[in-house]
């Protein structure tokens, strides 16, 4: 696991203390080696690569990175674990290759020798990576299927830069420190930026599953892996399959710790680390005092269940101010659902773990949301609000849905029912709020073609896992993954996640939602591989999902911080009326608490970096 950062392009635009910005700025993702590679191109043009290392496997000089291919004189740096390593360790050794570590990045170099690019396919894991191929003169950046890891860059039409956080990008300095319109109206539309945008004008974000390619004559992007495949019936062995993950995803020179809030996820992935792992199994959680909120009986007695080395970390109303400050000030980019993940893995790293297993992803690829309830309902209101547009906001208010009406009513419907469940601005509000921000063609010319790839992806499945894969490519991959990186990599923490894998995904997509209890049935085929093994609460019960008490705390302890920020409105992104009818509507109980958060998260965030 590292943080990795580079440049390629005029040697007169970049040199070794830009590169050491970068650096820098994203030590907290790789405290235990740094190591940098330079070479030329041609006259005018060089290749910067650098590598800030957590060391995870092989924590031997082994592991060094940027790392050099002997034979090829191909260089790499990654970030990132391909869990199915040792397999194709033995697979190049096999064919002839001489390994010198027990290091995964070696054998993703070697195995990039032999197949290039296409060698990614067989990457089995969470990645980013660079590579740079002198015989060719020619850099690639890789990012993974379902984007764990994240990769950014910066292209101004002749050099290159790359940084595994946006902040990296911003330290060296490279172009105007901005942020972008179309980046601030999504991060209001949905809580987080939508990748490829990123909220700095200019900066944007390798789409998973992508190739960026550079050459001397400019850069171009294509997709290495297919979409999900038409669907076919058939089975999955949801049991054999998610064991042999967490079997593979254990394996560390370093301390491991599963994440347990007592839900379905994280107590299957509790459950197989303790079959997989042996005895000394720990588990941790996070407690609120605010019931309704806390999950802390549940977990206790999954813990007791499985018999698990259980760990408790207690978050007050007191203490919330000030988490929420300094989990703001270690975001790269703003999220309203980073707060979480930031408490549980600073708790993780202060109890000497340096790995950490999540149960992140069972609700997209196992049906657990409302959405696969809901969307079929909001598609079909939707088609007869197109029919009789005067009655629709009405009807959708008279069935006590405040959100569905006014979506009704506007008609300035989204390209998929979908994503009502995670609108929390519309459009017209938006409008009405926010000024700022820099308008770009690009940004909007990127944004409009992954909408229409993500929707083109969408109809070569049925009705119900299309939901499962929307869910997955925008709410899981563009605020819980993102958020999930930056929060453990702020406190040099790896977090694994073992449903966000590409072959389990695949495996699943490709099943009729029906068949698998969509919509009718929650995780049902979760229950059929591991309910007897379970306490019977973990599936009988309500999904609470791992959100901290910020209605209450809003009201509360949260109060004054986050009504005087919005008051002062310090990086000027919004009109003052509008933002005082947002924070009206939630103490009156017209809106939810995440309207009121998104606009501080965000002003706060922006005033800290100095951006407007």
């Amino acid at each position: 696991m590292c943080g990795i950062a580079g440049y390629c392009g005029p040697a007169s635009r970049f040199d070794d203390d830009k590169l050491g910005a970068m650096l820098r700025a994203i030590q907290h993702r790789g405290p235990d080696d740094c190591g940098v590679f330079r070479a030329a191109v041609n006259d005018e043009t060089s290749v910067w690569l650098g590598s800030r290392r957590l060391a995870i496997q092989d924590l031997s000089p082994g592991g060094h990175q940027p790392m050099a291919d002997g034979a090829g004189g191909n260089v790499i740096v990654f970030n990132g674990e391909i869990y199915n390593f040792l397999e194709l360790k033995a697979r190049l050794e096999a064919s002839g290759e001489v390994l010198r570590s027990r290091c995964d990045t070696e054998v993703a170099l070697r195995s990039w020798g032999r197949r290039g690019v296409a060698a990614v396919e067989d990457w089995r894991g969470m990645f980013a990576a660079a590579v740079w191929e002198p015989a060719a003169r020619e850099l690639w950046l890789v990012r993974d299927p379902w984007g764990i890891k994240p990769l950014y860059y910066r292209w101004d039409g002749e050099g290159l830069a790359f940084c595994s956080e946006v902040r990296g990008l911003l330290a060296a300095d490279l172009g105007p420190r901005r942020l972008s319109r179309r980046g601030i109206e999504d991060y209001l539309r949905f809580g987080a930026v939508q990748d490829p945008v990123t909220i700095v004008d200019g900066v944007y974000a390798l789409l998973p599953g992508h190739a960026l390619r550079w050459s001397p004559g400019g850069i171009k992007v294509a997709r290495y892996t297919e979409g999900p495949q038409p669907a076919a019936d058939g089975r999955v062995e949801v049991g054999a399959l998610l064991g042999e993950i967490v079997r593979q995803q254990l394996i560390s020179d370093v301390p491991v710790v599963v994440f347990l809030s007592g839900g379905v996820d994280s107590s299957v992935v509790a459950l197989l680390a303790r079959e997989q792992g042996g005895e000394d199994v720990h588990t941790m959680s996070v407690v609120f005092e605010e019931r309704g909120y806390s999950e802390r009986d549940f977990a206790r007695r999954v813990a007791a269940r499985l018999g698990t080395r259980h760990h408790e970390v207690a978050l007050r109303g007191p203490e919330a101010r000030e988490k929420a400050v300094e989990a703001i000030s270690r975001m790269d980019q703003p999220s309203i659902d980073a707060i979480n993940t930031y408490v549980v893995c600073e708790a993780a790293r202060r109890s000497g773990f340096t790995v950490a297993l999540s149960g992140l992803g069972g609700d997209e690829f196992f049906g657990g949301y409302s959405s696969f309830r809901r969307a079929p309902w909001v598609a079909r209101m939707q088609r007869w609000a197109r029919r009789a547009p005067a009655l629709a906001g009405l009807a959708g208010r008279a069935l006590g849905a405040r959100k569905l009406g006014r979506y009704l009513d506007g008609g300035d419907f989204w390209e998929h029912p979908y994503f009502l469940q995670r609108t929390l601005f519309f459009p017209r509000q938006i409008e009405a709020l926010c000024r700022g921000g820099e308008s770009s063609v690009e940004a909007e010319r990127l944004a409009e073609a992954r909408r229409q790839n993500l929707l083109e992806e969408a109809e070569l499945l049925d009705s119900l896992n299309q939901i499962s894969l929307l869910e997955a490519r925008s709410y899981m991959g563009n605020m819980l993954l993102r958020d999930s990186d930056q929060m453990s990599m702020a406190h040099s923490l790896e977090l694994r996640v073992p449903f966000v894998d590409h072959v389990l995904a695949a495996r699943l997509l490709a099943v009729p939602g029906e068949q698998k209890g969509f919509g009718r049935a929650r995780k049902l085929w979760l229950r059929e591989a591991f309910g007897a093994r379970l306490p019977e609460e973990v599936f009988g019960r309500r999904k609470m999902g791992f959100t901290l008490p910020f209605a209450v705390w809003l009201k509360g302890p949260l109060r004054e911080e986050v009504e005087r920020n919005l008051a002062e409105n310090a990086a000027g992104l919004w009109h003052p009326d509008p933002a005082r009818r947002v924070w009206s509507d939630f103490l009156e109980g017209r809106a939810s608490w995440s309207r009121p958060w998104a606009l501080y998260v965000l002003n706060r965030w922006a005033a800290a970096q100095a951006m407007s």
